[in-house]
């Protein structure tokens, strides 16, 4: 028996599999499987940048729906060693090191808790050219398999962090002179007041309680999306984007 045995990961899902690709992590693949269905066209666009020679290519639909039960894989699996797929969260320390002037949007989830809402986000915010998503380790979903496919892809191009208190990442902040916007039904509609966008840092709070108080209280601003419905809430994931849009497309 293998003493240490190299423990791979799979990366599913079409998107997901060809960010995957494109951010040049396919040196770190073993194995690609794909559907049996799968041949000409179809095969050849999802597998274009795959290496001919270092890459084993199965095409098994059966052996992926049983090593991938009830995921909707697409199709599609790249098997790769499990430290070159980012879905472990770098540290605080690391991110308050690095921590520089104007390197803004910086998007803060305040206890996010659904795995969709969570990779969402995630794609919204790559989208929209943030670098940079912290989270809290208690009360929130985290990085996982589902938020990685979720995210289409996306997390592959950021820098997620893992911290013990979003307060701590506030004050950090406030040193470096960016300022804090918190998103509140309660808040102001002018959106075009905020400072610039690379000098900003935004708290999304939880589905159900939105932003802490304690954050409130330490943000510079307290914004709101305007609603002309009977509906009087959002859905953070969707709310995410208004909000990026608004901020990044002024």
């Amino acid at each position: 028996m293998e003493k240490n045995p190299i423990k791979k990961k799979a990366i599913y899902g079409r998107r997901n599999v060809e960010e995957f690709i494109a951010k040049g992590s396919i040196k770190n693949v073993t194995e690609a499987w794909v559907k049996d269905s799968f041949h000409g066209e179809a095969l050849s666009t999802i597998l274009k940048d795959l290496p001919d020679k270092s890459i084993v290519l199965k095409k098994t639909s059966r052996e992926m729906d049983r090593s991938l039960h009830g995921v909707n894989h697409q199709g599609v699996v790249l098997w790769a060693f499990e430290k070159s797929v980012q879905n472990k969260p770098k540290k605080y320390q690391d991110w308050k090191e690095n921590l520089e002037p104007h390197q803004g949007p910086f998007l803060l989830l305040d206890r996010i808790q659904d795995p969709g809402n969570m990779g969402s986000i995630i794609r919204t915010a790559e989208c929209f050219g943030v670098n940079t998503v912290i989270y809290p380790e208690r009360g929130s979903c985290g990085i996982t398999d589902v938020v990685l496919k979720i995210s289409s892809g996306a997390l592959h191009h950021l820098n997620v962090f893992q911290v013990a208190n979003l307060s701590r990442v506030v004050e950090e902040l406030k040193k470096k002179n960016y300022w804090v916007v918190s998103t509140t039904d309660q808040g102001d509609e002018n959106w075009e007041d905020l400072p610039d966008a690379e000098d900003l840092a935004i708290i999304l709070g939880n589905e159900g309680e939105g932003v802490k108080p304690i954050l409130l209280e330490e943000s510079d601003y307290a914004m709101r999306i305007p609603l002309h419905g009977e509906v009087s809430s959002l859905n953070v994931g969707v709310a995410c984007g208004i909000i990026l849009d608004r901020i990044v497309n002024r």
